[in-house]
């Protein structure tokens, strides 16, 4: 007996997963699509954030660099009266009045450099997204200097408060006569800084070797930092310049 049935045809179950398989590789294509897109619109904030942060570092380093600027200065003042008072050339009283006129010689301003987008970057992995070239120079910058940083800073914060607690305490006792003044309390009574000088043993402790010590000890810091805070401007101009030809061309 002669078989009528009809033969079924593949080719509808063939074009079925062909649309299948379109529809799921345009599906994968278009997220990827949208995932380079949003990669690449976060990269250029990246970019931006940098620099911002780099900008935010000019001015803290220029900050910093006018106060060592005053305390080289106000330094080599204070040794030069030391040595010449030492050397008899001048009285005490003239000696005491010129330390009184340079007030606080130094005030120990330190850079702390804004890296909360380079850590952001390390923690999201987007760090990756920055050329070799350009990523080395980041890590150098943000890994290197941020620990040459933190040491100086450690130092001159040491050296500074040992300068002025144990060895030139005028300046402290100035500060707490001024701050004193700006309390509303009848029971304290602020002193005259003026007449710090002429107390008792202050002659002595002002005319001791270790004074001119410890003022050479602060000279050769303020002069160190001052070193040290040209090296992260230099970094800092080098890695905006980096960043900013690299982001002109992702214009």
């Amino acid at each position: 007996m002669k078989n009528n049935s009809a033969k079924i045809s593949p080719l509808p179950y063939v074009l079925e997963f062909l649309v299948v398989v379109l529809g799921v590789s345009v599906s994968f294509g278009l997220d990827g699509w949208r995932n380079d897109r949003e990669q690449e619109r976060l990269h250029k904030q990246d970019i931006k954030s940098i620099l911002e942060d780099l900008s935010q570092d000019a001015e803290r380093i220029s900050e910093v660099g006018e106060h060592i600027s005053e305390g080289k200065i106000a330094m080599a003042k204070i040794l030069r009266q030391t040595e010449s008072f030492r050397n008899e050339n001048l009285t005490y009283e003239v000696f005491s009045a010129e330390l009184e006129s340079i007030g606080t010689p130094y005030r120990y301003s330190t850079f702390y450099m804004n890296n909360s987008t380079y850590k952001s970057l390390l923690s999201n992995g987007r760090l990756q997204l920055f050329p070799e070239s350009v990523n080395k120079k980041l890590r150098d910058y943000y890994e290197y200097v941020s620990k040459r940083v933190e040491d100086n800073n450690d130092i001159v914060d040491a050296v500074s408060l040992r300068y002025y607690s144990e060895h030139h305490p005028w300046v402290n006792y100035l500060h707490g006569v001024a701050a004193l003044k700006d309390i509303d309390i009848n029971e304290i009574v602020a002193g005259d800084p003026w007449t710090y000088f002429d107390g008792p043993g202050v002659r002595e402790h002002y005319s001791d070797l270790s004074f001119l010590h410890a003022t050479l000890a602060m000279l050769d810091r303020v002069l160190i930092h001052g070193m040290q805070v040209g090296l992260y401007k230099s970094l800092r101009n080098d890695l905006e310049e980096i960043i900013a030809t690299y982001a002109a061309g992702k214009t």
